[in-house]
């Protein structure tokens, strides 16, 4: 059963069988996200049913009607999946006790920000509600995450293209900004970004993927870069 028929079963009649058949079309993305985030002491195949929950979650939240195909949607779970895996299995960052005392007043100047912009504060505005810089406010924002850091390559799989190029380049201090960036993007700019830089697909493949025209994932890159410097700058 092809992919397609296999998502058009499901999609006519949501039964356990055609959510079985699903998944098992679909597991070549669990095997791929295995590869792409294998490291030394992960078993691979522990991996690959990591990236099976993150799949199952798909197949039960998938909304047709997002206009965003299965697959893209499936992989960026997938993805968020062995994100958290990995990082829950990486060396642990000490916090300082001072950003566990920032951290409460993180959160009201956040709700506060959001309340007077009509928007999600950026990580500058908030720094300088709080009379903080910005790399504090990172700081802050990886201890509410639970605290864990998975580097940006933890994303990216193998180094490829300039984004990656660039994180290389840059300390741990910016890299983590980097990650608060990406974290803050919409889902399907997200997938724009990594599927662009880190999964080294081209404009038209990801065109195919999200449904929308090549010159449309064009200026989806191009505004998710956009946002991503004004929090990074």
């Amino acid at each position: 059963m092809t992919t397609q028929t296999a998502l058009a079963a499901f999609l006519d009649e949501r039964t356990r069988e055609n959510r079985d058949a699903l998944v098992v079309a679909y597991w070549y993305l669990c095997i791929r996200g295995a590869r792409k985030f294998y490291r030394a002491g992960i078993d691979r195949a522990d991996l690959a049913q990591v990236g099976a929950i993150g799949l199952l979650k798909a197949v039960e939240q998938y909304d047709h009607s997002m206009r965003t195909p299965f697959e893209a949607y499936a992989w960026l779970l997938i993805v968020g999946e062995l994100m958290h895996h990995v990082r829950d299995h990486e060396r642990i960052v000490r916090v300082p006790r001072r950003l566990r005392a920032l951290e409460k007043r993180y959160a009201a100047a956040a709700e506060v920000l959001s309340m007077r912009l009509g928007r999600t504060p950026l990580r500058a505005e908030i720094a300088a509600e709080l009379g903080l810089d910005t790399r504090t406010v990172d700081e802050i924002r990886v201890l509410r995450r639970g605290g864990p850091v998975v580097s940006i390559e933890a994303c990216t799989g193998a180094p490829n293209g300039e984004l990656a190029a660039a994180v290389m380049s840059v300390g741990i201090d910016e890299r983590l900004s980097l990650r608060a960036a990406l974290d803050d993007l919409a889902e399907r700019e997200r997938v724009a970004v990594l599927g662009s830089f880190a999964a080294g697909l081209s404009q038209a493949q990801l065109g195919e993927r999200l449904g929308i025209s090549q010159s449309q994932v064009s200026k989806l890159i191009k505004k998710a870069l956009s946002k991503m410097h004004q929090q990074v700058a």
